[in-house]
């Protein structure tokens, strides 16, 4: 009855055992999933920041914003595209997803409405980008998502899996 007894706590024990550390892995997998994410969705924003700035440098300097200032501008989109079909979406700060959010969907807007409109009011488009993408800058909402990130790789990186 003892020996009975035992092996049941026994595999009781290696059961719950072997649980807690699936659960740990598949936790590790999640997040890992989640920095990808984040992390392209890093890369993704400052690409577009520094895009856009380039922009707003070149036509700072006149009095009038003219079509040929803005040949080719654009709003790499892809990734955050993208991410709506990810299920590590919603585990990123929600501050931070509405923040990209915003500049994505305020950005896009305008330009998809200078370009619509035959690409006139081009001073209105580069005010809309110019307010949007000081926005994101003075939010700091590349350091946070840095700082995000980093954070993320320390966690995955201690549950044993490489970044």
């Amino acid at each position: 009855m003892v020996t009975l007894l035992a092996t049941v706590i026994g595999v009781y024990f290696a059961a719950s055992s072997g649980f807690r550390v699936a659960v740990n892995v598949e936790q590790a997998r999640a997040d890992r999933g989640t920095y990808y994410l984040a992390e392209s969705l890093l890369q993704e924003l400052q690409f577009n920041v520094e895009n856009m700035q380039g922009y707003i440098e070149k036509t700072s300097q006149s009095r009038f914003v003219y079509n040929e200032d803005l040949l080719g501008i654009e709003l790499n989109d892809y990734v955050f595209s993208a991410s709506k079909f990810s299920d590590s979406t919603f585990e990123i700060p929600p501050s931070l997803l509405n923040e990209l959010s915003a500049y994505y969907f305020i950005v896009g807007n305008a330009l998809d409405s200078y370009y619509q409109s035959g690409k006139q009011s081009p001073q209105q488009l580069m005010d809309v980008v110019s307010k949007q993408t000081t926005t994101i800058v003075e939010a700091e909402t590349i350091e946070r998502l840095i700082e995000y990130n980093q954070q993320l790789a320390k966690t995955v990186q201690r549950a044993g899996f490489q970044l």
